[in-house]
This record gives C-alpha cells, sequence and structure tokens, in this order.
C-alpha cells in the first residue's frame, strides 16, 4: 500500500494522513476543475458527503474525515453510523477499528476458498493492521456499496499475528495508534491487491485461518478482496472529487470541504478543464521533477500528513524537537515547485511552500489544519504530494478501466 503513515508530530498532533492547504498550488493548464471554487462544507446532493479536518478522536491534525454508515447485509435495522473515517486516496478499501463497532453488529466473516475465516494484514511504511476481513453493506452519503468485503481492524478474536505481517514495524490496530476510527481507500484501483493476489499468496497480505492462532497466507479472487467503495456503487461509480479549501499559512483550528462521487455523471462533478494526470495501471504512479531530481514512484495521497519528499537543502528539525522531530524546518519559509508528469505526456507545475514545522505548530497549538509541512521519504524514488496539494482546489481520482470525460481511468486531475 502507498499510504504514507510514518511521521507524527509530537503530543498526538500529526497522524498518516496530509498537511493542510497549499495556499500557492497552482497547475498549468488546471486546477479549474468543474469551475466550482474549492471551498468548505459538505453538499446536499446524494453524490456528496462533508469532509472535516478537526482532530478526530486521536487528536492529530491534517486528517480528511467523513461518516459512514454500516450495515449488516440486506438490513435497513442493523446499522451503525461511524464518523472520523479518514478518506485515503493512496489505498483502496474499506477498514474499521473494532473498538468502534457495536458488539450487537454481526457483520458476516468472510472466508478464503479453503473455508476458513479470511484475515487480512494492511502493511503501511511504518507499520500494520491486522483483522479479520467480513462483509456489510456501506453508505457513503447517498452512495451505497452492498455486500462489500471490509476488514475489520484489532479484533479481540485474533491477537495472534503472523510474523511476515508484524514485520513492517509496530501495530496500528487500536483507534490512538490508527489515528481514525477507520478509513475509506478510494484511490484508482478497484481491489486493495488486485490480481496479484488473484494469482499467488503473497506475504503480508491474506490469511486462511483455521484457528486464531494457525493462519496462512492463501490467495483471493479480486470479487472477495477488500474493495474500493466508489467501484461498488450502482451510480457515480467512476471516480471522486476532495474538494477542500485553502487554510490560513499559520494554520487553522479545522477546515471542510467535500467529497464528491462520479466524474462527469452529474451537474456537480464536471471535468471541466482540469489537467488529467495518467498514472501507471500497475503501479499508480507518476513521475515528479523537482530541483532537477527525478521521482519515479510519485503520487498524490490524502493519507499523508505532510509532503514527504528529498531535499538536502533544507534542515530537518533536531532529534530532540518536543514538536516535529525530523520534519523539516527551514530558517524562513520557502517557495519551491515541482513539475508533474503523466504516462500520457501531460505535466503541470505545482507551487508549494515548505515552513519551520517546530515553530508553526508552537504557534498555533490548538490548531489541526496545517499548511506548509513537510519531512524527508523513505523512498528515494518517491515524491509524496500529500494532502497540502489537496488544499484550495479538486482533486479528481479516477478508477482504473472507469470511462470518464478525461478518458479511460486510471489517472489524477486537478
Amino acid at each position: 500500500m502507498s499510504r504514507h503513515r510514518t511521521m507524527r508530530l509530537a503530543d498526538s498532533l500529526l497522524r498518516g494522513a496530509a498537511v493542510a492547504a497549499l495556499l500557492s498550488l497552482a497547475a498549468c493548464g488546471g486546477g479549474g476543475g468543474d469551475g466550482t471554487t474549492p471551498g468548505g462544507g459538505g453538499g446536499t446532493a446524494a453524490n456528496t458527503v462533508a469532509i472535516i479536518i478537526d482532530g478526530g478522536p486521536a487528536n492529530v491534525v491534517n486528517v480528511p474525515f467523513v461518516s459512514i454508515r454500516v450495515c449488516v447485509p440486506g438490513s435497513s435495522a442493523a446499522c451503525q453510523t461511524i464518523d472520523h473515517i479518514e478518506v485515503d486516496t493512496g489505498s483502496a478499501g474499506i477498514r474499521i477499528l473494532s473498538s468502534v463497532l457495536s458488539a450487537s453488529l454481526a457483520l458476516p466473516q468472510a472466508t478464503a476458498s479453503s473455508g476458513n475465516p479470511l484475515l487480512e494484514c494492511a502493511q503501511f511504511a511504518d507499520g500494520y493492521s491486522w483483522g479479520p476481513v467480513k462483509t456489510a453493506d456501506v453508505t457513503i452519503g447517498g452512495e451505497t456499496a452492498s455486500s462489500i468485503p471490509v476488514q475489520i481492524i484489532g479484533s479481540p478474536a485474533y491477537t495472534s499475528v503472523p510474523t511476515d505481517c508484524a514485520n513492517t514495524g509496530s501495530a496500528e490496530n487500536t483507534v490512538n495508534d490508527f489515528g481514525a476510527n477507520g478509513i475509506i481507500g478510494i484511490g484508482p484501483f478497484l481491489q486493495d491487491c488486485g490480481p496479484a493476489c488473484v494469482s499467488s499468496a503473497l506475504a503480508g497480505h491474506y490469511y486462511s485461518c483455521s484457528t486464531p492462532s494457525a493462519c496462512q497466507g492463501t490467495r483471493v479472487d479480486a470479487s472477495a478482496q477488500v474493495a474500493n467503495p466508489v467501484g461498488r456503487f450502482t451510480t457515480d461509480n467512476n471516480g471522486s472529487i476532495i474538494r477542500l479549501p485553502a487554510v490560513s499559512a499559520s494554520g487553522s483550528v479545522a477546515a471542510s470541504g467535500t467529497l464528491i462521487f462520479g466524474i462527469g455523471t452529474q451537474s456537480n462533478n464536471a471535468l471541466g478543464n482540469a489537467k488529467v494526470i495518467a498514472i501507471s495501471s500497475t503501479t499508480g504512479y507518476f513521475t515528479t521533477i523537482y530541483r532537477n531530481g527525478t521521482y519515479p514512484n510519485s503520487y498524490i495521497d490524502s493519507g499523508s500528513n505532510v509532503l514527504y519528499f528529498n531535499d538536502s537543502n533544507i534542515p530537518t528539525c533536531s532529534s530532540t524537537s518536543k514538536t516535529a522531530p525530523g520534519f523539516y524546518c527551514p530558517a524562513s519559509t520557502q517557495a519551491l515547485q515541482g513539475t508533474i508528469q503523466g504516462t500520457n505526456a501531460a505535466s503541470a507545475v505545482a507551487s508549494f511552500s515548505v515552513a519551520n514545522a517546530e515553530t508553526l505548530v508552537a504557534g498555533n497549538p490548538s490548531a489541526k489544519a496545517f499548511p506548509n509541512l513537510a519531512a524527508p521519504n523513505s523512498d528515494p524514488q518517491s515524491f509524496d504530494w500529500g494532502l497540502p496539494f489537496l488544499f484550495n482546489r479538486s482533486l479528481y481520482t479516477a478508477l482504473e478501466d472507469a470511462n470518464t470525460p478525461g478518458g479511460i481511468g486510471p489517472y489524477f486531475a486537478f
């Protein structure tokens, strides 16, 4: 999974979603979307749901949240509404923390081809989340994905974790460690693993468990994998749009926006003049050019709370910093730019700023939406355009193989 969950500001301020507002971000030939000015507030149309950036249950910064409704398949009564579910363009699928689910909500357990319970390991850059795959009807705004496989993280029934799952770092199986009550992965892919897990039992992915402590890796058909909910809607199912406002350069206590489903399917999701950046159909990557360096493993990720890139010219905060160890801490705010290049030969110049993370957070300790935060990237080939890229703009994510006004997905557009 490309979701970047590695950096956290002290005092539980920052988790693995993205930085708030890049006020100076601009893209050549794009940025206008359907002509609607990016701004706050959730719409009332059936294909929209409100986004809030407010710290959430774990008091984190720069995490976009929505509420979802989870039901036992086919039931309109056995349901639960869950707030503060993180919105992530860097992954696919719905994952919910077991601790926030009502004990009375008996979601059916999914089974592997062996007939045993199916479990999954979701591995991130700094850790993992472990738990069973279950089936649910999930409604987001007015759109419903019926009988969709979802992962339930941190189930007390499955506490024995396979070694090849746990070897990526610490467990992220609680709300505080995960930074949210759950996540909806609305990236460009339809499943979280896809063809690779259909053909082989890959280490650190899906498991067939004959007992809670006896789990073996297993292959899983695409239809049984944890799935991107957008692709399972009956309408507005070719992609999504995240629309966020600008945020003050010194940070904001909260920020609000809108998640819109569909691209070119209704009057509120027209592609307009947005620049289409095609991405690899296997990795989801495009190329970024920054300071004469080339970063072929680049992506846009609302599940990264800062911009992650490498620049030896920008000093990092001291390892003894009380607020932002390891983040970039330039003496003064740096005005920078990179060029995003798609696999379709389209390109866009993105201007951004990097501020001193320690000074910024110390100066506004109640803020939950910050611009201009950045940190080094553990992948030297990657430029992770985190949430800063999404502020003051509309980001379109087209699903793989989906027909849209901008062509067949996958692509990003802005």
